[in-house]
């Protein structure tokens, strides 16, 4: 397979068995050498720095920083995340000098293992942890040692992964650049992998919002159900506004609504904002059927309109993933907002939710 969803199966598969992919980090244009770290080996540890720049690193989540007591090296404030990110290194005490393959192997898998402690290391060492955003690859700022520790908990084995640059054959003070890692993977029969292909990835199979309650709404169009939802990540909480019931077999009138405190609110002449969102709570009153999907995300501007592609993105899988809540397979996008319903119309399908054509379920606004 090699779609993205097949790229990162293969990825998962590999680091599942112990064996190494590659990472990369588009945001860097530059790859790593990446495996789970409880499977680590002085083999994989050989390998990988005969082809790495050496600078070995292992991802743990913040909770094993903390609990095996691993301090930041840099508490400086505008420091880069990466560097941000280094903990004091260390050797597992049952290692000799601690900076050969077999020992900075052992020291590795030790890291990984849930019951070692911290007195169980040796600091400084030959080992560098670095701690894992919280929300691995969905999180702001995630790089590759989000991406390897994700590998590993996808893989099931222990949250924590190795990583290292791949270096240049052709310029070997400088990282490999794409098409030299599509050239390594070859050789060594290596899944690639993009930092972006595995949060869309889970994006796509874990869910993005958590329902946290629902409610009936008493208003002058009648009363409508009500059910609220939050983002666990960015905090940001959605509602869907819900007319008849929402998992019957006929398709679902849709209206997608971004959060506009001007127009909704205190009808600004500025946007169109108020007056869709009126004409979409009138067309549910009238048919007695249809849903708003509400969205308000924190990066949101004044009119409802989104800061950036990439929140574009993330408020399409939102807006799937409430719908599979729901039970509602089947949508009509309203026509009064075609560019955000075009918008969210491959998110939608990408779930195997089914999107027939924008018909006039709903008065267009104007």
């Amino acid at each position: 397979m090699k779609t993205a969803y097949g790229r990162v199966r293969r990825a998962i598969a590999a680091v599942a068995t112990g064996r190494a992919a590659i990472v990369v980090d588009d945001s860097e244009d530059q790859g790593y050498l990446v495996f789970a770290a409880d499977a680590a080996t002085a083999q994989l540890l050989t390998f990988t720095v005969r082809h790495t720049s050496g600078y070995v690193r292992i991802a743990l989540p913040g909770a094993d920083c903390e609990r095996l007591d691993l301090p930041p090296v840099c508490h400086r404030d505008g420091e880069s995340v990466g560097i941000a990110a280094q903990r004091v290194t260390v050797d597992f005490r049952e290692t000799g000098t601690g900076i050969s393959a077999i020992d900075r192997a052992r020291t590795i898998a030790a890291l990984a293992d849930a019951d070692t402690t911290a007195t169980d290391f040796r600091r400084p060492g030959h080992v560098i942890p670095v701690q894992a955003g919280q929300h691995g690859v969905l999180g702001r700022s995630a790089g590759a040692a989000e991406a390897a520790v994700d590998l590993a908990r996808l893989g099931m084995r222990r949250p924590a992964g190795v990583l290292c640059e791949i270096v240049s054959q052709r310029n070997p003070t400088g990282m490999a650049d794409r098409p030299e890692l599509v050239s390594f993977a070859g050789r060594h029969g290596l899944p690639l992998v993009s930092v972006a292909e595995l949060a869309t990835y889970r994006r796509r199979t874990e869910p993005q919002v958590v329902r946290s309650a629902e409610t009936t709404l008493p208003t002058d169009s009648g009363a409508f159900t009500v059910v609220g939802y939050r983002d666990p990540r960015e905090g940001s909480e959605h509602l869907a506004v819900i007319a008849g019931n929402a998992g019957a077999d006929a398709p679902m009138p849709l209206h997608i609504h971004l959060e506009c405190l001007g127009g909704d609110v205190f009808g600004s002449l500025a946007c169109a904002c108020g007056a869709e969102l009126a004409h979409a709570v009138a067309a549910m009153r009238a048919r007695g059927t249809g849903m708003i999907i509400y969205l308000r995300p924190p990066t949101a501007r004044a009119c409802g309109l989104l800061s950036g592609a990439t929140t574009s993105d993330l408020l399409s899988e939102t807006v799937a993933w409430i719908l599979r809540d729901l039970g509602v397979y089947t949508v009509r996008l309203s026509d009064d907002a075609p560019e955000l319903g075009l918008l969210m119309f491959g998110a939608i399908r990408e779930h195997g939710l089914h999107v027939e054509s924008a018909a006039t379920v709903w008065p267009v606004a104007g």
